[in-house]
């Protein structure tokens, strides 16, 4: 207990010491598969990301597996995100509650770029044909508490980019923990996602004829085939610690504070500060989120709201983000959710 106590108060020092949270990174742009660093929910994305410590539904398995502990009964998610140039993503995620083993999930996240032209040196205003690419994340998760107030999960993970002919695949994994200290529902989460191999690419278009020096006239058929070899590209590994409390709750009001300390390994160290206002009615609770991160190149500030209706035992949730970026156009996301 005391280890714990020590340790969340030195984390929390951390988000006050500039020079720890605001190190700069030397390896921006240096791995692959970055949709995976796409935030998944509605509510999460509202509260600028500071959600490790605040994971609570199936949506947790995105941010911390150990947060899918807290699911009673069942949990179900899907979150909607127009991306940019037409680029859609869609994220599934569901978790159910196996008496006296754990909670079980399963998450999935799709990103589709819709259909375009082949173009070539000789042929710019198109081949006649079409080029799509894909990107593919599915997960199934485990977390159960070990203690009281103590949490753990774990998410095992398939990863496929897809493009035209070409696709790179990898097995991943996330690991996380959250600890309540009991006084106004103060939370510790940690997690680390994206921990697995490289991934690189094979395909049909990869495949060459080796040209015949001897005889450069030699039809194709008879020349050997190969393969040429593309360069592994690392997994976005990234390492989040967060604290999450509740400033006010009473019987018609209840107002949250979190904070998050993102340390990425191909990205500046960040830190997410986010907040979330429940107004409490008889059958209903209305939501209003706001959140900011300090040290991200590209994004600042993103606000949501959100509405739960209790339908006899099942809660339906409602929830909607707007965030706003630096240098291109702001992004919605719709979440719908079903909490039984």
């Amino acid at each position: 207990m005391k280890t714990l106590r020590l340790a969340a108060s030195l984390i929390i020092m951390m988000f006050f010491v500039p020079d720890l949270a605001l190190a700069q990174s030397t390896n921006v742009g240096t791995s692959g598969a970055q949709f995976l660093k796409i935030n998944a929910g509605a509510r999460a994305e509202a509260m600028g990301g500071a959600f490790v410590g605040s994971a609570n539904d199936a949506t947790a398995m995105f941010w911390n597996p150990a947060g899918i502990a807290q699911v009673e009964r069942g949990s179900l998610s899907f979150t909607n995100i127009p991306w940019w140039a037409d680029v859609e993503i869609n994220q599934f995620a569901f978790a159910t509650q196996v008496q006296n083993i754990g909670v079980f999930g399963v998450s999935v996240i799709n990103l589709s770029v819709p259909e375009q032209e082949i173009t070539t040196v000789d042929q710019p205003d198109g081949t006649g044909r079409f080029f799509d690419a894909n990107d593919l994340m599915v997960g199934v998760s485990f977390a159960r508490y070990l203690l009281p107030e103590f949490s753990v999960g774990i998410t095992a993970k398939y990863v496929s980019q897809q493009i035209w002919n070409e696709r790179a695949t990898t097995l991943a994994f996330d690991i996380g923990t959250q600890y309540n200290f009991g006084y106004r529902n103060l939370t510790l989460g940690m997690a680390v996602n994206n921990f697995g191999p490289d991934m690189t690419y094979s395909g049909s278009d990869l495949a060459r004829f080796i040209p015949d020096t001897n005889d450069p006239a030699e039809p194709p058929s008879r020349r050997p085939l190969a393969n040429l070899e593309t360069l592994g590209f690392p997994l976005p590994l990234n390492f989040q610690v967060g604290v999450v409390v509740d400033a006010v709750d009473s019987r018609y009001l209840r107002w949250i504070l979190a904070a998050d300390l993102k340390n990425p390994s191909d990205n500046y160290e960040m830190v997410s500060l986010g907040n979330e206002i429940e107004f409490k009615l008889d059958f209903a609770s209305l939501f209003g989120r706001g959140g900011y991160t300090i040290n991200n190149p590209d994004q600042k500030w993103s606000v949501g709201a959100g509405l739960m209706v209790d339908l006899s035992g099942y809660n339906v949730h409602f929830d909607y983000s707007y965030s706003e970026h630096e240098y291109l156009p702001g992004v919605q996301r719709i979440s719908v959710s079903l909490s039984f």
